[in-house]
Order: structure tokens, then sequence, then C-alpha cells
């Protein structure tokens, strides 16, 4: 019984993780090329490189490397098919321990394909910089890293 409402409560847990949820318009970063915004919102290589500058060459060879990447990538279904499939699982007379955890596989590795792909782009970016800018993306990378540190530790309310 422990062991279904466990996968229950996980199944869950991705099933509101993976609802699209209406968020606030974010500002854009000052660097004006929109070029460099990924397809998915909440990440930006505009915003992750702003204030490093790049030269022509570079901008045009990080403008391929994300046009290949966007080709590449097998996009994620827009259909709700295996929310829906999850749903029914869930509201049915009985639990099928052996279907939530085919779904759950299949998700876990359509979102492994889609993370590799992600980090892959990220590392051709890096390669893409000199030294230096890779100094400069680090020192931005660790000043965020804190920074969302800084904001976990504090109170809620604060």
């Amino acid at each position: 019984m422990m062991k279904a409402t466990t996968l229950i409560v996980i199944a869950t847990s991705l099933i509101l993780a993976n609802s699209p949820v209406s968020a606030g318009h974010h500002s854009k970063p000052e660097q004006a090329d929109k070029s460099y915004t990924s397809a998915r919102p909440g990440f930006s290589y505009q915003k992750m490189l702003a204030g490093i500058e790049l030269t022509p060459e570079q901008q045009q060879q990080l403008q391929q490397l994300i046009k290949v990447h966007r080709t590449d990538t097998p996009k994620r279904p827009r259909d709700n098919s295996q929310r829906d499939a999850m749903r029914q699982l869930i509201q049915a007379d009985y639990f099928d321990e052996m279907a939530v955890t085919t779904l759950l596989q299949q998700h876990q590795q359509q979102r492994l394909v889609t993370r590799v792909a992600q980090l892959k782009l990220r590392h051709q970016i890096e390669q893409l910089l000199t030294p230096e800018q890779r100094q400069q993306l680090a020192g931005k990378l660790h000043q965020r890293k804190q920074h969302a540190q800084h904001n976990r530790n504090m109170p809620q309310g604060h």
C-alpha cells in the first residue's frame, strides 16, 4: 500500500511539474539580438551570454548552433496524451503499477534526450568562447548560483 501511495505521489508530482503554468512577463537583457533566445521559455542563451562581448563571427556561429539544435532536438509533444494516460491510471478502480512505471520511464527517457541535447548545445557554445569569455561566463554563473542559494535560504515572506 505504501509503495502504491508513493508511486501515486510521484506520478502526480510529475504531472503537475509538467503542466503549463502561466508565468509573469520577464524583461529581456539589454542585448538587442533576439536570435540567442531558446525556443523554450525560461532559459535564454541571450541571458546566459549577456554582458559578454561576442565577435561577429562568434555571433554567427552561435546562431548556427542554435538553429541546428532547434532542428535536431525532438520536440515535446503538444498533446496531453501522457498526462491523460496518467490521470486515467490514477483514477482507475485498481492501481496498475506496471503501466504507471512504463509511462514514467517513457517520460524520463524523453526528458533525458532533451537534457542531453541542451547540455550538448551549452558545451558547443562554451567551445566558441575565448578563455577570457569563459571566465566571464563562469563568474556570472557562480554569481547566479550564489544568488539562488541565498534566495533559498531566506525565510518565506521576506
